[in-house]
């Protein structure tokens, strides 16, 4: 979105995120996709989106999430940041487990201007989650 430009946030949407493994594994986490700045996701043409992971737990016990870049920044809830991952940590170490889970928050916001249209319009944004090799 350019700057100064106002917006329309357009709500939260929550999901649950869960991985199983067939045997322990580093969890390293990222969200893959196109950019709209250094914090947030592209939506649409011109908006954006913020993924945020919170409510952690790793084989049904609670661990922190920190950037790979920062670990001993580690707290309970994190945001996604385009080309970053995420470390799970247990009592601050880098932590190896068979299943996760965290509550996902994912906020959308939209240009003022990109909803003055003519017709019924769809827009949309994407990305995955991965699961990078862990060292």
């Amino acid at each position: 979105m350019a700057p100064g430009q106002p917006d329309l946030f357009l709500g939260t949407r929550r999901l649950s995120l869960n991985i199983a493994c067939p045997w322990p594994t580093s969890m390293v986490l990222r969200f893959d996709g196109p950019a709209a700045g250094p914090q947030a996701f592209r939506f649409d043409r011109q908006g954006r989106f913020t993924v945020g992971l919170s409510n952690a737990r790793l084989d049904g016990k609670p661990v922190t999430l920190a950037s790979a870049r920062r670990p001993a920044e580690a707290s309970a809830s994190h945001l996604m940041a385009p080309g970053q991952s995420l470390v799970v940590l247990a009592r601050d170490l880098p932590a190896k487990g068979r299943f996760f889970s965290a509550q996902v928050k994912i906020d959308t916001h939209l240009p003022v201007s990109a909803t003055r249209v003519r017709d019924e319009t769809s827009v949309e944004g994407r990305g995955r989650f991965e699961l990078l090799p862990g060292e």
